[in-house]
């Protein structure tokens, strides 16, 4: 059986403006802090510490394969994170960028999809992995968790028609020029035949999340899965 959380900023030590469960330490809050956050998360989901994995994420598509030889001190450059281990969480942290779990009954996956994510496949090269390690797209399951909504996330003309260009279901209207990453990404699950549920929550304007948009120098949350 899998499992998933996504969280939210309330409910670690953090100070402002990372207050309070800020997960990331690449943003610049207290290491101490950051480490007091990830045991509360630890805590909450019932596994070691030493079980939870984080990745250095880059908006790329690369799928890092977690198993017994995996160090948790050392996060992976990529944009997934991909187990059959039993025990062990795979972390992908959020501040804009829409998180996805994917689960199965022998596999799981995190996956960190912004936009730049969204036009490099990092949604069908973690599909890969899973198929590469027996499970068809039948047996998975997603879930899409808070992130920036197609209201709010604006960007340059250029940016915009390169992302549509890529995903057509990530247009809303040119003349604002706000994309829907989720929606695009919502398109390419039905389009893999999988099964997902989303949150409608915009973390821009729902009060309890980080956005960066919004802030600029925040926290991190979390979405978490393990078998």
């Amino acid at each position: 059986m899998a499992n998933t959380l996504f969280t939210s900023r309330i409910g670690g030590v953090s100070s402002p403006p990372f207050d309070s469960f800020n997960l990331a330490a690449h943003v610049g809050d207290d290491p101490g802090a950051v480490a007091k956050n990830r045991e509360i998360l630890a805590s909450i989901i019932g596994l070691p510490r030493n079980q939870i994995f984080f990745m250095n994420q880059v908006h790329g598509n690369v799928v890092a394969v977690i198993d017994e030889a995996s160090d948790p001190q050392s996060a992976p450059t990529a944009d997934a994170l991909f187990t059959t281990t039993p025990g062990f969480a795979l972390v992908t942290l959020i501040a804009d960028c829409t998180p996805l779990l994917l689960k199965s009954k022998s596999a799981v996956a995190a996956v960190h999809v912004g936009r730049k994510g969204l036009v490099a496949d990092v949604f069908e090269a973690t599909l890969e992995v899973f198929n590469r390690h027996g499970v068809s797209n039948e047996e998975i399951t997603g879930e899409i968790g808070p992130s920036i909504c197609r209201a709010c996330y604006e960007v340059d003309l250029n940016t915009y028609r390169e992302v549509v260009s890529h995903n057509p279901a990530a247009a809303t209207d040119e003349t604002r020029r706000c994309l829907d990453v989720a929606g695009g990404l919502a398109a390419r699950l039905n389009g893999a035949g999988i099964e997902f549920r989303a949150s409608p929550l915009c973390v821009l304007h729902t009060p309890g999340y980080f956005s960066y948009r919004r802030d600029e120098v925040t926290g991190r949350q979390a979405g978490v899965v393990w078998l």
